[in-house]
């Protein structure tokens, strides 16, 4: 089972950073790949994701639902997608931590395991590897310009 770990800071609380990351409409356009994103409830969303790997595309109908929350420093998440088109099913564990370390500034860490099913789990943990880590930081990247007001 692959695990992609990610750590970034932001010139924002960790109050801030909460508030944002828990807003759909917010979170949305930071989420490389993301077409679509919704709260069902608090504690379950809904997200269409297109990302390609390698040679293929997938489009993922994934559902997150959040298993613990200990606002504002630390939650885990559980999605579970599925590409009818392509036939296969990922599933992600993802632990996230906000620590202050200064203040008016966050370092935001987290750490995902992924099991990912069908052709798309053909490609190879190293592919895969390689691939969050340039979506990690894209992400990173607009979180950053969202909240700090950067381009």
């Amino acid at each position: 089972m692959p695990v992609f770990e990610e750590e970034f800071e932001i010139r924002a609380s960790v109050e801030a950073v909460w508030g944002f990351l828990l807003d759909p409409a917010r979170l949305a356009p930071c989420i490389p790949g993301c077409d679509e994103l919704r709260a069902e409830d608090e504690r379950n969303w809904r997200l269409r994701l297109t990302v390609k790997v390698g040679m293929l595309s997938t489009t993922q109908e994934v559902k997150v639902t959040i298993t613990e929350a200990e606002a504002p420093r630390h939650l885990v998440s559980v999605g579970r997608g599925e590409d009818r088109k392509l036939g296969g099913r990922a599933e992600v564990k993802t632990t996230l931590d906000l620590t202050p370390v200064e203040p008016g500034a966050t370092r935001v860490r987290y750490r995902s395991e992924a099991r990912v099913l069908g052709p798309l789990g053909s490609v190879g943990d190293a592919v895969m590897k390689v691939k969050a880590g340039q979506l990690g930081a894209e992400f990173a990247a607009r979180v950053r310009a969202a909240l700090e007001g950067s381009p």
